[in-house]
């Protein structure tokens, strides 16, 4: 938990307060902590603390630690985003293991509607196609790049169950592997970082990247979605919703930022990129408005879409 803070607190911009952090850790929900988070690099660790309390996230940054482990980060998905991948993984290792033994009538591992629905699909696909081997291959070589990546520091299969087979707890997992509960959740973390960034490989794991599961949307920007896949404007959405043009323009940054869009082309202009990118690199963690100067033909919007589609890497000039 230190580690996790620790490393929120010294990779924030100087101008960002304790505020903006802690909301970020605790799943604020507006446009602006996932703005803060993506543009900081902070993405994956948004609304890993939902319960952390303000005053005892204060004691945590001015206290003093031996805890000192190298905290991974994921530029494209949220801490939720990473636990629910995990889940549907753990569901379908389940389902497949019952259904190989022949033994359907078991409790799921999740009760996730959404996630029961994109493992369902998924485990129909294996059925029918036949592709157990293929699926079991993948399972092995994603906990062996996990594994590698960490250092033998791989805890994730613990939390694997299938037939006759139970998962452990953290607190059995801590007392088996002589690792403190506090730190295991940071290790855990970092495995849960290399498992997206491998399973992202659609050549590698064509299988287990179908189990990704992105992160959830705000009522309001999911309406602003459904909309933008019916063609209508920003203006005509503006106009349907009866808000401002900067409230659709803050939808459309939280679909890029989560990853439900990534048209870049369709709001910015492809012969500024380059140029802003050199500048952005250079000026990296200064306030919007120093871009604003150097860039004054960009809108506000079309600054913090350039710099979400740097920060999740998705444009490169």
């Amino acid at each position: 938990m230190h580690s996790i803070i620790s490393y929120a607190s010294t990779h924030a911009f100087n101008y960002k307060t304790d505020k903006s952090i802690y909301n970020i850790l605790s799943g604020k929900k507006t446009h602006q902590t996932f703005f803060d988070a993506c543009s900081q690099q902070l993405l994956s660790l948004y609304h890993s603390f939902p319960k952390l309390k303000y005053p005892s996230f204060e004691r945590f940054i001015t206290e003093k630690t031996n805890e000192n482990i190298k905290v991974k980060i994921h530029p494209r998905y949220t801490y939720d985003s990473l636990i629910n991948t995990f889940s549907s993984i753990q569901l379908l290792v389940q389902s497949i293991s019952h259904y190989l033994n022949k033994h359907l009538d078991f409790t799921p591992v999740s009760q996730h509607i959404m996630i029961q629905q994109k493992v369902k699909q998924l485990y129909i696909e294996i059925i029918q196609n036949n592709l157990f081997t293929h699926f079991q291959e993948e399972i092995e070589r994603l906990f062996t790049i996990i594994n590698q990546n960490n250092k033998n520091h791989c805890y994730l299969h613990y939390y694997l169950q299938g037939y006759e087979e139970s998962m452990y707890t953290r607190q059995q997992v801590s007392l088996i592997e002589n690792v403190p509960i506090k730190e295991l959740f940071v290790f855990e973390l970092n495995n849960l970082v290399d498992m997206m960034f491998a399973i992202e490989s659609k050549k590698e794991f064509p299988l287990l990247s179908k189990l990704i599961i992105l992160p959830s949307l705000l009522n309001k920007t999911a309406l602003s979605y459904q909309q933008l896949t019916q063609g209508l404007s920003m203006e005509e959405m503006a106009i349907a919703q009866d808000v401002k043009l900067n409230t659709i323009e803050d939808h459309i940054l939280e679909l890029f930022i989560k990853g439900y869009h990534q048209n870049y082309q369709n709001y910015i202009p492809s012969d500024t990129v380059k140029n802003f990118e050199i500048f952005y690199l250079d000026h990296r963690g200064e306030k919007l408005k120093v871009f604003k100067e150097a860039f004054n033909e960009l809108s506000y919007f079309q600054i913090k879409l350039i710099i979400v589609g740097i920060e999740r890497g998705d444009i490169y000039a």
